[in-house]
């Protein structure tokens, strides 16, 4: 990823926590000038922790050390100096919550929230210890550690959100759409209603707006795949829309670019 100015490292988490972590993640700035790298989302959440220059976000400079990044309801756009150093948790969708402690629908499509904000989560004494931790490796661990100590005083996710989740996970990537809500509330032993209540608390989106953000998600991945030798309408087609004028919608309302711009990017961007 060095033509974008950013080094991008991934570490899985442990057998403990892998059902509810992503992953960890450090990205560090390389010399490229004016970069910027788009950050999509996924419907997911994280922790956010600064070690070096001031953070620039969407063209805004961002205060703090350490923040949570909640559920975005759109692309953001991250400023790549040389002096970015940044560690982060990347939790999967709909485990968020359990370490947070509230309902992230009081978090989803806002900017970076301070980590002082949270302060049952002590984002920045924890900062402060990730700082004297001798190496990444260090830093992870420790990180594993807190989260371990949130989780077990956690309460168990309700059965009916993994299994809704993977529902409408399975059906994007079958490009089938997303389907009726109500016909997956009924492959459930709970209401409608119950099912939109679990997803604003543990996802912070709408069960709508979650597999919007699928269905997008599975279209960018298309268009990285395909190039220019798969056409802009048999992609719409492959993530499960069948109107082309809803496509483009939905594709820019989420991104910030058409899907010929995005192609344009991933031209650039990949090669």
């Amino acid at each position: 990823m060095h033509a974008t100015g950013l080094r991008l490292q991934q570490f899985a988490p442990s057998s403990a926590l892998s059902s509810h972590v992503q992953c960890f993640w450090r990205a560090k700035g390389v010399a490229a000038p004016d970069a910027v790298e788009l950050l999509h989302p996924d419907g997911g959440m994280g922790l956010l922790f600064n070690f070096g220059g001031a953070l620039s976000r969407n063209g805004e400079d961002v205060s703090g050390a350490c923040w949570v990044d909640g559920p975005k309801l759109c692309t953001a756009r991250l400023t790549v100096g040389e002096d970015l150093d940044l560690l982060g948790v990347r939790f999967l969708p709909g485990n968020g919550a359990l370490f947070i402690g509230e309902a992230l629908s009081a978090l989803a499509g806002m900017e970076l929230v301070p980590g002082d904000a949270l302060r049952y989560l002590a984002l920045e004494a924890l900062h402060e210890r990730l700082c004297q931790a001798p190496d990444l490796a260090g830093r992870i661990a420790l990180l594993e550690r807190f989260l371990l100590e949130r989780l077990r005083h956690a309460e168990a996710l309700h059965p009916a959100l993994p299994a809704s989740l993977e529902w409408l996970r399975r059906r994007c990537l079958q490009g089938d759409g997303p389907g009726s809500i109500a016909a997956l509330a009924d492959e459930l032993p709970i209401g409608q209603r119950r099912l939109e209540r679990l997803f604003q608390h543990h996802v912070g989106l709408s069960p709508k707006r979650y597999a919007r953000l699928l269905r997008i998600a599975r279209s960018r991945e298309l268009i990285k795949r395909g190039g220019a030798a798969v056409s802009l309408t048999d992609t719409a087609y492959a993530a499960g829309y069948f109107d082309q004028a809803h496509f483009i919608h939905d594709f820019k309302a989420v991104t910030g670019v058409t899907p010929g711009g995005y192609l344009d990017h991933v031209r650039w961007r990949y090669g």
